[in-house]
């Protein structure tokens, strides 16, 4: 059983002006989202942050590292990078182990 029209702000009130009041009620705890109001509050988790923050240094970093590539670009036309796969191979696997 459904009883409408008994909350004191909704009696009288036509259904359309009811839909309008609560989205206007969503709207104004949307923007109150993250404020210290006695209304809705939201935490972010560690991991939350984290990410946020890894978004955050990411977006701020340029996406090519020229200067990685062109140090890359000297080894291999001075044959010093490609030579040995299996060595390269070994030095990236020590190389992602370590961090």
């Amino acid at each position: 059983m459904k009883i409408e029209g008994s909350r004191p702000d909704q009696i009288g009130t036509s259904k359309e002006t009811q839909q309008t009041q609560a989205t206007e009620r969503t709207q104004a705890r949307d923007v109150q989202v993250g404020a210290t109001a006695q209304g809705d509050r939201v935490e972010l988790s560690r991991d939350a942050q984290l990410m946020d923050s890894a978004v955050k240094a990411v977006s701020s970093s340029p996406e090519i590292r020229q200067d990685v590539v062109e140090r890359a670009r000297r080894k291999l036309m001075s044959g010093e990078l490609g030579r040995d796969v299996e060595h390269l191979a070994d030095r990236i696997i020590d190389h992602l182990l370590a961090r």
